[in-house]
């Protein structure tokens, strides 16, 4: 036993101004379960920390450490007088790394008291060495459920229900407008005046968020062997299936953390997995930095892993990319001079839903693929993922759409950049995707532009 490991100082996070308006010391003192040298904590088993706090409010808190092992952490606190034993994860760091996350249902408007305990224990590997500098505990002003970044070309939003995965996105100069036709609704510039009718609305959003299974967001697939149990989803066994958005049954997944100035959005979130109840919330992480760069969206993904589940290879979708239905016929380029001249744009108008057509995948030189509306110089959206060439397409429930906002109904076009490799924990991934809106001369002439720089 230690009287005391570590005197921590006030020190406040960089956040947005206004997101944070009180702040906290809380000092830890070793208990037992570890050999300490100079600061260092050796583990071999969960290592009990007791933390001694003031007693009042919060729902954030943040650690700077380093470590040489990834760790499984657990915080013991009380809401509404009741014990809660939260989990999080730390990755190994050599040098001083921050992690700050908000408690559990924070988003619900919950606050937390009286912390007592920090347990600590390694996860890959049989001891870990750990140093704990400074921890502080913050009640920090809570976001609107949607947040938004905005230029005179794009708004782009993303659902912290949804794990921040991207649930808006309009284009705010091509005059895109949504109008009735035959009892449904067609989504193209200036739709009105070229249907010769009139404008159900004006404000498109063009991202499918009907449930959290669509959006633009991560999705991985990983195990279906034990010790993992699989979930069931259209009456098939389901494999390990983070989802950034959150469960077939609608719950939400875990925002961990969200840093916004008026040009980037960055979201961290603890996804649900798919097929699975709520309470199987996965231990990983899914981080999203969201920046709109002149004519393109640029999302950079990345994914940590922590449950240990035995590694399995499957196809992955990066992203998984759900548009509005009105946007139908897909379009990409697979001639022999990418990005030359040659503009013979390959078109498809009679894709169907994809489980139902073998999930039928294509191949696009320029790796980028997009969606239109039913004219050759009608508005659209794309996808580009440098690198990638393969895409799984398909549109459910085609020509079904009769919402005003077609973005809230069922139907929706899908595309998903695959790449078929191997799903391991404690090895994080990270990639990035564009996407662009406009003709699909305009979005493959935007999708040039980045891949003259990358």
């Amino acid at each position: 036993m230690f009287e005391k490991l570590i005197a921590f100082i006030m020190s406040l996070v960089s956040l947005v101004s206004g997101f944070i308006f009180k702040n906290y010391d809380t000092d830890f003192e070793i208990l037992d379960g570890g050999i300490s040298t100079n600061g260092v904590i050796t583990i071999k088993e969960k290592t009990e920390i007791d933390v001694k706090d003031y007693g009042k409010e919060f729902n954030y808190y943040g650690i700077k450490y380093t470590s040489d092992s990834y760790l499984k952490c657990t915080f013991t606190y009380k809401v509404r007088g009741d014990k809660v034993n939260e989990s999080f994860f730390l990755e190994p760091s050599e040098t001083v790394t921050e992690f700050y996350s908000f408690i559990d249902d924070a988003l619900e408007r919950r606050t937390a008291k009286e912390l007592t305990k920090l347990t600590i224990e390694p996860l890959n590997s049989e001891e870990a060495d750990v140093k704990i500098l400074t921890s502080t505990l913050f009640l920090r002003e809570l976001p609107e459920q949607e947040v938004y970044i905005e230029t005179e070309k794009f708004k782009l939003g993303v659902d912290l229900l949804w794990g921040g995965a991207l649930s808006y996105l309009e284009d705010m100069d091509s005059d895109v407008e949504a109008v009735k036709v035959d009892g449904k609704i067609k989504v193209d510039s200036d739709a009105g005046e070229r249907y010769d009718t009139g404008v159900v609305n004006s404000e498109v959003n063009l991202i499918n968020r009907f449930d959290p299974g669509r959006l633009v967001q991560q999705s991985y697939y990983g195990t279906i062997e034990a010790p993992y149990e699989p979930g069931i989803f259209m009456d098939n066994e389901w494999s390990y299936n983070p989802v950034q958005g959150g469960n077939q049954y609608g719950d939400n997944s875990k925002i961990v953390d969200i840093k916004c100035t008026d040009t980037e959005i960055y979201v961290k979130c603890r996804p649900l997995d798919w097929a699975k109840s709520k309470e199987c919330i996965t231990p990983s992480y899914m981080e999203a930095w969201y920046t709109i760069e002149n004519n393109n969206v640029h999302v950079k993904c990345r994914f940590t892993d922590f449950s240990g589940y035995p590694a399995a290879t499957a196809d992955q979708e990066l992203p998984a990319f759900y548009c509005i239905e009105p946007l139908n016929t897909f379009v990409y380029y697979n001639g022999a001079e990418p990005f030359s001249k040659d503009n013979e744009l390959v078109t498809n108008n009679t894709l169907g839903f994809w489980a139902e057509e073998g999930y039928p995948k294509f191949t696009s030189v320029e790796h980028w693929s997009a969606y239109r509306g039913e004219f050759s110089d009608s508005f659209g959206i794309g996808l580009y993922m440098p690198s990638h060439d393969t895409f799984l397409t398909g549109v459910f429930e085609r020509g079904g759409t009769d919402e005003k906002d077609p973005s809230i109904d069922s139907p929706t076009s899908y595309i998903a950049v695959v790449k078929h490799n191997e799903f391991k924990s404690f090895e994080p991934r990270e990639y990035d995707y564009y996407i662009s809106t406009g003709t699909t001369d305009e979005i493959r002439n935007n999708f040039k532009g980045i891949s003259d720089l990358v």
